[in-house]
């Protein structure tokens, strides 16, 4: 995505036609990126717009947002350049990410191969050299084996709360009340809300930059929202406006905004620069988010790392101690 929006950017920028900047964007990319391209292309040759065609590449929502927006204002570069810095930010905070994780997450899979090597293998092989022996295992062996036995008779009953779950939510998705639901849900409702903060600052900022009202913002939300829920906010906002109400109190009778997106909103509207403040308030929030994600990453990398020595020393304690107390009877 930063690569392609960062090409189409430059081309458009340039005053290269939209169709002649993605035949030339083509050849940077892989085959399989490239036919999807083609495919993208020929679309756009059929006379669909470039949103539509975009939509066959299972791109990201944000990403078919901004085009759409790029559509509404006439200035694709505009959105794109946009695009090209969130995803060029993106991709690499990912990579900071797995570079974070990748070691301890490998130590994981390894204790945990040779943890499941461990009870299949070597502790059945202990267990039948105890019983010709005529000798008990060790009471902590024996109790690691017994929880051992009872987990295969725990299978069913958690398959079947975990497809319970899946259903749940599917019929709620379906009824189109999932969101209100997780709303009430104190640390989900904070990550939803930040979400929706976000696409509405970046969405808005954009289309008022370019010269969009706002009723006309609302009216792109009930059909370019990836979102069911935001696209009934939207309708609501949009109902809202048109009695008289600012933006800052339309949006306050809604759950799924935070305090702070309002707060820009009312300073936009005191200044008459609401999209400038939304377009500063995206940045922050997503620095925010960036900041609160990497400190949780700083804790999960020793936590994973605790989980590993928590299985190695299971491993160790249970294979050496009946491998000693055979030494000690033998002697």
């Amino acid at each position: 995505m930063a690569r392609l929006s960062q090409r189409l950017s430059y081309l458009l920028e340039a005053g290269i036609p939209l169709l002649d900047s993605l035949q030339l964007t083509l050849h940077h990319f892989a085959r399989p990126e490239r036919k999807q391209l083609l495919r993208v292309l020929e679309r756009l040759e059929a006379g669909a717009p470039l949103s539509l065609a975009l939509e066959r590449m299972r791109v990201p929502p944000l990403f078919l947002s901004l085009v759409a927006a790029g559509e509404q204002h006439g200035q694709y570069a505009l959105s794109f350049t946009f695009a090209a810095r969130y995803y060029h930010r993106r991709a690499a905070w990912k990579h900071q990410v797995y570079q974070i994780l990748s070691y301890p997450l490998l130590l994981l899979a390894l204790s945990v191969v040779c943890f499941w090597f461990l009870l299949h293998v070597i502790l059945p092989h202990i267990s039948s050299m105890y019983d010709t022996m005529n000798l008990s295992l060790p009471p902590l062996t024996r109790w690691f084996m017994n929880v051992f036995l009872l987990v295969p008779s725990y299978y069913t009953p958690i398959v079947g709360m975990f497809v319970t779950v899946l259903c749940t939510v599917f019929v709620f998705h379906k009824k189109r009340r999932l969101v209100p639901l997780l709303l009430k849900l104190p640390v989900v409702r904070h990550w939803i809300m930040l979400q929706y903060s976000h696409y509405f600052a970046v969405q808005t900022g954009l289309l008022l930059e370019a010269g969009i009202s706002i009723l006309e913002v609302c009216r792109l939300f009930q059909t370019k929202a990836p979102w069911f829920f935001l696209r009934e906010t939207a309708c609501a906002i949009e109902e809202r406006l048109r009695q008289g109400h600012t933006l800052s109190n339309a949006l306050r009778r809604h759950s799924c905004f935070t305090a702070e997106l309002i707060r820009y909103i009312e300073l936009g509207e005191e200044g008459g620069r609401i999209g400038e403040c939304l377009l500063f308030y995206s940045e922050q929030l997503e620095t925010h988010s960036k900041q609160r994600i990497e400190r949780m990453m700083r804790w999960l990398e020793p936590l994973i790392l605790l989980g590993v020595g928590g299985v190695v020393f299971i491993v160790v304690m249970s294979f050496f101690l009946p491998v000693l107390q055979m030494m000690n009877e033998v002697k």
